[in-house]
């Protein structure tokens, strides 16, 4: 005869959930939804009324509220110090310049003569053609 125990003799002791606060919430964990698809619970965040929650939660929320500020105050303020991200107050936006690789194409066509190919390629390019009709007068007068 054994005297040793069985398994169904002994149940296992309880898991204890740590209470630590969720990063996102502030709240613990046992104020989440939990959804299990069958590989395990998830647990979400979930909107909980201010009478369901306890005052270091609270205060958690308020810290993290706190900090998302602060953050956000922090990059307004670099954007500020970056002179790169700032407009002067009298200056606007830069005027309208083609790419190098329009005005080189430009100047490609205009070597080539074909004036019905010009007026072709520039009726393509509404925007660019002013400037590249300017270029082209400069050209002339040079």
């Amino acid at each position: 005869m054994s005297l040793a125990p069985t398994f169904s003799d002994a149940e296992p002791a309880p898991i204890e959930i740590d209470p630590r606060p969720c990063k996102c919430c502030g709240l613990t964990i046992d104020c989440h939804v939990m959804v299990d698809n069958g590989e395990g619970p998830e647990f979400y965040c979930s909107d909980v009324s201010p009478d369901e929650v306890t005052l270091d939660e609270l205060e958690r929320r308020a810290e993290l509220i706190r900090q998302e500020e602060v953050t956000a105050i922090f990059a307004r303020l670099e954007a500020m110090d970056d002179p790169s991200k700032r407009m002067s107050p009298r200056a606007g936006p830069e005027p309208y310049h083609p790419a190098r690789s329009t005005v080189d194409a430009f100047r490609y066509l205009t070597a080539a003569g074909d004036i019905g190919r010009i007026r072709e390629w520039l009726a393509e390019r509404p925007k660019d053609a002013p400037h590249l009709i300017a270029l082209l007068e400069g050209q002339d007068h040079a």
